[in-house]
């Protein structure tokens, strides 16, 4: 016997059950069959089919489906029996999966003749389940008479035989269905593992309807677990439960039809695509040589394309070329690169990528290996605002048949669920954020890992015995699918319509994915290719652009010097604020130590500012500032890793190495690479020996081939992609030359690209103030919707202040179309005629957007409410159209008011979320804290010094004493710097410390970026 309705944790929130729990617990009960059938989606076929396999129990492809009958809705349950009937649930489980679709009875008729059928009865929703609780038998007659009719192989499902009421209910059933000769089988429906699993789906369903715990409406079915064979002897009818076998004896679904494949590349020429690609590259590489003869370069070519086309990647690369070819016309950047494809001289003849392999000695075989077989992996980075147009190219070229995103699921990951089930639970969010704020941040976190390692999380928990329920609830639950996603980058293009190999879904209005993830395509034949959205291509993109505007000179980013000297003193300095890859403090202070002179030194930096090679950095930095210190493995090494001091640092030397001394081929030194990598040791093995036999004739000795075996081993496992790190690194220096030459444009486009995010745009602005690029106020007669440039400063957008959105700017700039506005009065009466809400009025006057009006913020916000009745009074409408008669009324006598300074500052900083026009640390230090330096002349100072700073964060930390100590960051108008509070003074002062509040610090600073308190006073800014 086989339970034939099994809905798993894919049925996303409708069931606990996980696809290996449901076939691992099928076997340990001694069945030999278990079946899969999902509500409408398919997401887990391949992850059943491939783990049943494993473990000797024969899989049941199936679905769970509402049909659209005349009637109403009404569910069945299908089961595959051959590849045939495994595509058509597909299609079927596709068209149900788009939004506000359903599947009509006539179009599952069209589906069914290579599945069993079988009715279900038992959902609220089904005709059927009403038919038969109102024993209305005429009913239950015509839908099974016509179910036998278009169905080839139909059951009827007799289901929920541990209810007394459904058991009398199937004893009358079965007589009809025996007096149409309709043949009945047992229908267990399962959605959890085991009887008391019944609260993990009500906690489930309760996330999905946002409800509570005890609500009554959930609808939670109890008994609907995997119930063992004599339990179901004692429940249904022998021959109902010999059917559940005759029935899985029917579905034998191999997996085996055709693959999907790439399309074939239609070129304009209509010749065949190897041809067509050996005249690309043809004219490519004479482009690049500026038609010079090469012979490396010929060679280099005729032996990839030779491979190329062994290996059947020619379609692959024309595809690749032709969406880029296709942005390029469309004015769209495209990166110059990414990953391994860099090493290819056929991507950079097409275009693909910009980096010379040849040149920078990048291997083809890092990228694609002869000896293995693996498909090739083109990633594309364009700006992240224009992306989509290259994915709606392809769509439209190729069809949207053959051409789909990837689905991906989010997961009940650890703090995701805490905070689920804590919702269902009537949990504070306080009381769930002092659990979740002690989970770390790291890939993978799970819960049972943060109650072991952290022993305040297992306080928390233990003393209170809600938090407790909640934990062991959420143990149960973690990592359980909660909705799907679209993978970030990856697309798949097929040559057959995708759904003959895979169902689809409908993610949003404008988007479908696979319902496989990305794991189980590439068996099926429908290859991946990354289209990246990078929004430091957008910053370029822009930059180039504003560049070509103002300068009326042609700029092209792609032929900028890498010998640039002011980039690389921007870059000894570490100046990289906004820079792409070189952004975080870690890698700023490497630079600093590092002083990159050359485009190698900035690779190296990507390479080397990773945790498992930072061993290496003080390494390379003494030998790049001492060549004497320099040492080679061995002097054939030499020219391999001169350009990196004698160090391995990239995966391509570890090859290039393994070529020259040990003779083995690229591609067998691609798979030594890999080999070690993954730490193969018996595939290691195989390779030394190759290897040491080619050293021993570079007069070599044995002992000196196995260290340098050895260590080469050492470095392979920690390498990086050369491709990769010279591909980014041209990105990082683009950037970098960009700032160091067009700082205003640079910095207009950065902080552009970060409209929205107070905190990014507060970090560019203090360093447009240090290097003296003035940045202009919020102005309603000045401001644009960009930033834009204005006497050699940046003036601010509208939209930077809060609340001042997509619908609330343009009114104040369409109605400036009509004449700039005179006044404060003139504002306000022009623009309530055009809606603009008072709220949003006194947001731009706190935002300083009126201050050009010469009144100070106070005053404006005194006298509003009068002027905006005198505004009422003067509008005047008829025929929609809008004027004012001054006639009617005098204008209103404007009122002065003092203003507060520290007012002024406290409301600024809530409508941009930082201080703008003055910072209130810096008129305290002026009026009352004297002694306090700027945190800017704190920097370069050591010793005793007074400060005074508002608090942006703080972190605990506990010492090797098991003492908890503090670090505080605080900023004035200069910067910022690190307070550390030892464990005393954090004891003494913790309860005080808290994000915005401002505190007087003394104390001794011996480190550059921070101070040592002695003394703290905290500054209430009221009085």
């Amino acid at each position: 016997m086989v339970h034939l309705h099994a809905r798993s944790c894919y049925s996303l929130l409708e069931s606990s059950l996980r696809v290996e729990r449901l076939v691992d617990q099928s076997a340990a009960l001694g069945y030999r069959h278990v079946a899969l059938t999902d509500k409408d989606a398919m997401f887990a076929v391949m992850k059943f089919y491939k783990y049943a396999l494993s473990k000797n129990i024969h899989p049941i492809l199936g679905l769970e489906l509402d049909v659209q009958m005349k009637q109403g809705l009404s569910t069945f349950i299908l089961l595959a029996k051959n590849d045939h009937g495994l595509q058509d649930l597909y299609a079927l489980s596709t068209q149900r999966m788009q939004i506000q679709n359903t599947v009509t009875f006539e179009e599952l008729c069209k589906r069914s003749k290579d599945c069993v059928v079988i009715s279900c009865g038992i959902q609220d929703h089904d005709i059927l389940n009403g038919w038969i609780l109102h024993d209305d038998t005429e009913k239950l007659k015509e839908y099974f008479i016509t179910c036998q009719n278009s169905f080839p192989c139909f059951y009827a499902g007799i289901a929920c035989n541990d209810s007394g009421f459904w058991r009398a209910k199937n004893i009358e059933l079965k007589k009809l269905y025996r007096s149409l000769s309709i043949p009945t089988c047992a229908l267990s429906y399962i959605l959890y593992e085991k009887k008391e699993d019944v609260k993990q789906l009500r906690i489930l369903k309760a996330i999905q309807k946002q409800a509570r715990i005890h609500d009554q409406n959930l609808n939670v079915l109890n008994d609907r677990y995997i119930r063992s064979m004599k339990e179901m002897e004692s429940l249904y009818d022998p021959e109902d439960l010999q059917n559940t076998e005759e029935i899985a004896k029917m579905c034998n679904v191999q997996m085996a039809m055709e693959k999907s494949h790439l399309p074939v590349f239609q070129n304009k020429l209509g010749i065949d695509s190897s041809s067509f690609l050996i005249k690309l590259c043809k004219a490519g590489l004479q482009k690049r040589l500026h038609k010079k003869e090469n012979e490396v370069y010929t060679k280099r070519l005729e032996y990839e394309l030779s491979v190329i086309t062994r290996m059947g990647f020619t379609n692959y690369f024309l595809i690749v070329y032709d969406f880029i070819r296709f942005a390029r016309t469309q004015g769209i950047y495209v990166g110059p690169g990414r990953g391994s494809a860099a090493g290819s001289l056929v991507a950079y003849c097409l275009g693909i990528t910009h980096i010379d392999p040849i040149q920078n000695h990048l291997l083809f075989e890092r990228f694609l290996n002869p000896d293995r077989v693996s498909m090739p992996d083109i990633d594309t980075d364009f700006p992240d605002d224009r992306r989509d147009e290259v994915i709606e190219y392809v769509k439209n070229l190729y069809g949207e048949q053959h051409v789909c995103h990837i689905v991906t699921f989010n997961t009940l990951k650890a703090k995701q669920v805490l905070r689920d089930v804590g919702r269902v639970y009537s949990i504070s969010s306080s009381k769930i954020d002092s659990l979740t704020k002690l989970i770390r941040n790291v890939p993978n976190m799970t819960l049972r890992q943060a109650y072991q390692e952290n022993t305040k999380f297992q306080s928390l928990v233990q003393k209170d015995e809600l938090l407790k329920e909640l934990y062991y609830n959420c143990l149960a639950l973690e990592g359980l699918p909660r909705h799907i996603s679209l993978h970030a980058a990856g697309i798949v293009l097929s040559n057959q319509p995708i759904t003959n190999v895979c169902p689809k879904v409908q993610v949003d209005a404008d988007n479908q994915a696979t319902q496989f993830t990305m794991e189980y395509l590439e068996e099926l034949g429908l290859i991946k290719m990354d289209f990246l959205g990078l929004r430091n291509l957008t910053t370029i993109d822009q930059i180039v652009k504003q560049i070509q505007k103002k300068t009326h000179q042609p700029f092209d980013i792609l032929k900028i010097p890498l010998n640039d000297q002011r980039t690389y003193q921007l870059l000894a300095r570490a100046d990289t604020l906004g820079v792409f890859q070189l952004e975080s403090s870690g890698i700023q202070s490497l630079l600093r130590k590092m002083k990159p002179s050359r485009f190698e030194d900035i690779c190296a930096v990507l390479a080397l500012y990773r945790p498992s090679a930072m061993h290496n950095i003080d390494l390379y930095i003494a030998r790049k500032e001492d060549p004497r210190k320099i040492e080679y493995p061995h002097p054939l090494t030499k020219p391999i890793l001169e350009e990196t001091y004698g160090i391995m640092i990239y995966q391509e030397q570890v090859m290039q190495i393994a070529r020259a001394i040990g003779n083995l081929s690229l591609a067998q030194a691609d798979s030594l690479r890999k080999a070690m990598s993954k730490k193969n040791h018996e595939q290691m093995e195989s390779y030394k020996e190759l290897f040491i036999q080619g050293a021993l004739q570079h007069q070599c000795t044995f002992k000196q081939a196995n260290a340098l075996f050895d260590t080469m081993a050492q470095f392979a496992s920690y390498g990086f992609n050369k491709s990769h790190s010279y591909a980014y690194a041209l990105i990082a220096y683009q950037m970098a030359y960009l700032k160091a030459n067009y700082p205003l444009y640079f910095y207009q486009c950065l902080l552009d690209s970060v409209i929205g995010s107070e905190t990014k745009t507060n970090q560019y602005r203090q360093e447009c103030m240090h290097r003296h690029v003035k940045i202009l106020c919020v102005d309603v007669n000045a401001s644009q919707d960009h930033y834009h440039i204005e006497n050699q400063a940046l003036r601010m957008p509208l939209q930077v202040l809060k609340g001042i959105g997509q619908s609330i700017y343009p009114i104040i700039l369409k109605e400036r179309q009509n004449g700039a506005y005179k006044d404060y009065i003139d504002f306000v009466v022009r623009c309530n005629a055009r809606k603009l809400t008072e709220s949003s009025m006194r947001i731009l006057i706190d935002g300083g957007a009126l201050d050009s009006f010469g009144l100070n913020r106070a005053t404006m916000h005194e006298n509003l409410g009068r002027v905006l009745v005198y505004a009422d009074l003067v509008r005047t409408e008829a025929m929609g159209q809008i004027s004012f008669d001054f006639s009617v009324v005098s204008k209103p006598n404007v009122i002065k008011v003092k203003e507060n300074k520290m007012e002024r500052a406290k409301k600024e900083f809530m409508v941009y979320g930082f201080y703008l026009s003055q910072h209130p640390v810096q008129q305290l230090r002026q009026e009352r804290f004297k002694e306090c330096i700027p945190f800017s002349q704190a920097e370069n100072k050591t010793g005793f010094m007074q400060v005074i700073g508002r608090v942006t964060s703080f972190r605990t930390h506990t010492t090797k004493q098991g003492e908890p100590m503090c670090f505080v960051s605080l900023e004035d108008e200069t910067g910022k710097i690190d307070i550390v509070l030892m464990p005393a003074l954090y004891a003494k002062e913790k309860d005080q410390i808290a994000k915005d509040r401002i505190v007087f610090v003394q104390g001794n600073k011996n480190r550059p970026q921070s101070i040592v308190a002695r003394k703290l006073r905290w500054i209430d800014t009221e009085s």
